[in-house]
């Protein structure tokens, strides 16, 4: 384990404002990584000079070329057996790159990923939301043989990644989807990727109530799209069961609602019965939120929920006509 070199791969694009506190963390930890990979996509503002203080190899572009593309840019480059994704708004746990080194070990294993800590160093309901949400239901996957890359914190052997042809420069912009159509296709080629708990990372990202609907409106789309695209062949996800069932229950629930002010009362009960089996559908969901946060966190999540369901729903449905337009990606 001590002769494994592992490359630290970030992207950036204007991360400046908690790139330190991502480098200050890596340069910290336990186990210390071959080389720190910064591929500046183009920032406006400072990233490349502070990434250079924490002498780091910065790999400056002079167009912004999105998420995707810089993260093979920087495997390409890599010196490292192993190459650890991480994000420029991301502070790993000292211990994650020595568990990480732990689980390759084992010449099987092509890839890890990681989880979120729980805690965030922000107070507010969206952000500690959408922050639980990443860990609740990530931690609700089977330990091995998963097929999900999270690139918040992953890593795979390097030569496993390139010959699979690194993420899909299809997909443009800031990361939404590119990371988990690279767990599929690297699942379904039969590699074997493993998530590892103790291998742990904080994200340090804010939300504005409407920056969580729009991102889960975003990656439903993207997920959506990836499933038809991929349609016939093995398909992973990491989307509970039981959300997947809510999302149309919703539906359902405001059609019987609305429909009965023109049909009859009689689908108010009906509607009524739908709400409350997407609420008992929800249920281990506000349990887990009133155990990490509180009862009255638990409830504000509860009366925000319906309106995250919809977005999702509406981004399932867009996914689904810009299909049928041709639209791939």
């Amino acid at each position: 384990m001590s002769t494994l070199r592992i490359s630290v791969i970030i992207p950036t694009r204007n991360g400046g404002d908690t790139l330190s506190a991502c480098l200050q963390a890596l340069r910290a930890s336990a186990f210390a990584p071959a080389e720190i990979i910064v591929v500046d996509d183009a920032s406006s503002d400072d990233s490349a000079r502070i990434a250079e203080q924490f002498d780091c190899r910065v790999i400056r572009l002079d167009e912004n070329i999105g998420a995707a593309r810089a993260k093979n840019r920087g495997a390409r480059e890599a010196v490292g057996d192993v190459v650890f994704f991480t994000d420029d708004d991301v502070v790993v746990a000292a211990d994650a790159l020595a568990r990480c080194a732990e689980n390759f070990a084992e010449p099987q294993l092509a890839g890890v990923v990681g989880l979120l800590d729980a805690k965030i160093p922000f107070t507010d309901f969206p952000s500690n939301l959408k922050n639980l949400w990443m860990r609740f239901s990530y931690a609700k996957v089977p330990r091995e043989r998963i097929g999900l890359f999270y690139t918040s914190i992953a890593a795979m052997r390097r030569e496993v990644f390139l010959r699979l042809g690194g993420f899909d420069e299809n997909y443009r912009g800031a990361s939404i989807t590119e990371d988990t159509e690279f767990g599929q296709r690297a699942w379904a080629a039969g590699h074997y990727l493993r998530l590892d708990d103790r291998m742990t990372a904080m994200h340090y990202k804010q939300y504005t109530p409407r920056q969580v609907l729009l991102t889960d409106f975003l990656r439903a789309r993207a997920l959506v799209l990836m499933r038809l695209r991929k349609w016939g062949q093995p398909f992973y996800t990491s989307v509970p069961a039981f959300y997947l069932l809510a999302v149309p229950v919703l539906f359902a629930a405001l059609g019987a609602l609305l429909a009965s002010v023109v049909i009859g009362n009689w689908l108010l009960v009906v509607g009524g019965a739908l709400l409350f089996m997407f609420y008992a559908l929800f249920f281990p969901w506000f349990a887990y939120l009133a155990r990490e946060r509180g009862m009255r966190f638990a409830m504000l999540a509860a009366l925000f929920q319906p309106a995250d369901a919809l977005a999702v729903g509406l981004g399932m449905l867009g996914a689904g006509v810009e299909f049928v337009q041709g639209k791939r990606y």
